[in-house]
């Protein structure tokens, strides 16, 4: 267990760095207005739902550098040869997919019309937009340093980064919101300055170390090549897909809250940050997790892998359930973090308090769920999961929070994100087991390796 929390530890800290990321977005919402927590959150929304579609394929490179790292503890060369030419696979991508993504945004204003989202919220909603997106790219290259210095011993470096990310965000995005009076504009210019700066800091670290310029993109330029692109793609479309059916259920819950009303909308931005915190926990903890697996993966070590799954399962459902519990008997604590009473009438302090026990049962099958797909795609199996998220997130969650809603409102559509996440959680968690009392490790997983 050492070795998982060791690994785990910083990546959680840079995931929570991150949600004060967004918590300070939210908050800088609030003061402008209701009006901008509910646009700005859906705008949000709409760039995070397009967003992981290029982060799930870019970021599966952390999976393909673990399987090269212990494939290289029997193969020096061309481990560290597969380690190179995932790098350069995924700047390609990343450039790739940022020009395609960002030209779907075009498509917004449409599909939000069509989801009868109030006109006003979305014209707020683009006009943060429109600035976001461009901290897409560098973002992006982010996640494949991030993907290198976690499998090679750094991670306590992606923690920094975060924390660096953080430091400069918040005083631009509040300069610019508040005293150029750029308003929700300037918070997405504020998050896209500050993602570039890091990068261009965080990329000149790596790379002055002989462990990582090795692998530096710019080197052994003939190796570029769209068939690099392969590998990710095989893993990432998988990923992108399930990460997607999740992101319908949660993000259909904010339309289906925008159908209630602006200030159901605004509420459920807070619930969703809420259920983000233990995400990110538990995300930082998978990602380690899927890690040391793709290594023992990688090296053929099937004991290994079931060593780190058994661990990894006991340390996620433990860290889970005492955060809902906290939740749960301090609401009033949780809801005052946001003050959100000054506006006026509204009440939505009253209204979280006694919503976000539905939010605390949602932590600990999102844990579950979150650790066995990625423990799964350690191993490099991700078509099959996500034929599980489909039927857990669409089958089950999304009818569910539609028939709820209907009677409950807000807190019916939270219960039926509950019933699709923990759907969604058991069948993965079952095949996960299947999977682990496997005699063998498949061998075709670790052919597919190789470019």
């Amino acid at each position: 267990m050492k070795k998982i929390l060791s690994l785990a530890a910083p990546l959680i800290i840079s995931q929570l760095i991150s949600m004060a990321l967004v918590l300070t977005d939210v908050w800088m919402m609030a003061q402008l207005s209701v009006g901008d927590l509910a646009g700005g959150g859906l705008g949000a929304s709409v760039y995070t739902f397009v967003f992981l579609v290029a982060g799930s394929t870019v970021g599966c490179v952390a999976n393909l550098i673990a399987i090269a790292y212990g494939q290289s503890v029997a193969r020096p060369e061309f481990g560290q040869k597969q380690v190179r030419l995932a790098v350069k696979g995924a700047v390609m991508l990343s450039v790739l997919l940022t020009v395609l993504l960002t030209f779907s945004f075009t498509f917004a204003p449409n599909l939000l019309r069509l989801a009868q989202q109030p006109e006003a919220i979305i014209d707020i909603a683009m006009t943060y937009l429109n600035t976001l997106k461009w901290a897409m790219l560098p973002t992006l290259l982010l996640l494949i340093l991030r993907g290198l210095t976690s499998n090679y011993g750094h991670a306590k470096s992606v923690m920094m980064m975060s924390f660096a990310t953080v430091m400069l965000n918040v005083p631009f995005s509040y300069w610019l919101a508040f005293y150029m009076g750029w308003g929700i504009a300037g918070l997405g210019v504020g998050t896209a300055l500050a993602a570039t700066l890091v990068l261009i800091g965080y990329g000149i670290w790596v790379f002055q170390r002989p462990i990582y310029y090795r692998f530096a993109p710019w080197l052994n330029l003939e190796e570029y090549e769209w068939r690099l692109m392969l590998p990710l793609l095989s893993m990432g479309i998988p990923i992108a897909i399930a990460g997607s059916l999740e992101m319908g259920l949660i993000y259909g819950g904010t339309l289906m809250s925008g159908y209630i009303g602006i200030t159901a909308l605004a509420l459920h931005q807070i619930l969703l940050q809420c259920l983000s915190f233990t995400w990110n926990i538990n995300f930082g903890f998978s990602q380690a997790a899927a890690i040391l697996v793709g290594k023992e993966f990688g090296n053929n070590n099937l004991s290994g892998v079931k060593a780190v799954a058994k661990r990894s399962f006991t340390l996620v459902t433990a860290l889970s359930a005492v955060l809902a519990v906290i939740f749960i008997i301090w609401p009033e604590a949780i809801a005052s973090i946001f003050q959100l009473d000054g506006e006026g009438e509204h009440g939505l302090s009253a209204m979280l308090s006694s919503l976000i026990w539905v939010v605390a049962l949602c932590f600990v099958v999102d844990a579950w769920q979150l650790l066995a797909i990625n423990l799964l795609r350690g191993m490099k199996i991700v078509v099959f999961p996500t034929v599980m998220t489909a039927i857990g997130y669409w089958v089950c969650g999304l009818p569910a929070s539609w028939l709820l809603m209907q009677r409950y409102e807000l807190a019916g559509i939270w219960g039926g994100i509950l019933v699709g996440l923990a759907a969604t959680g058991l069948l993965l968690l079952a095949q996960l087991v299947v999977e682990l009392r496997q005699p063998t490790l498949h061998s075709a997983n670790l052919v597919n390796t190789k470019f």
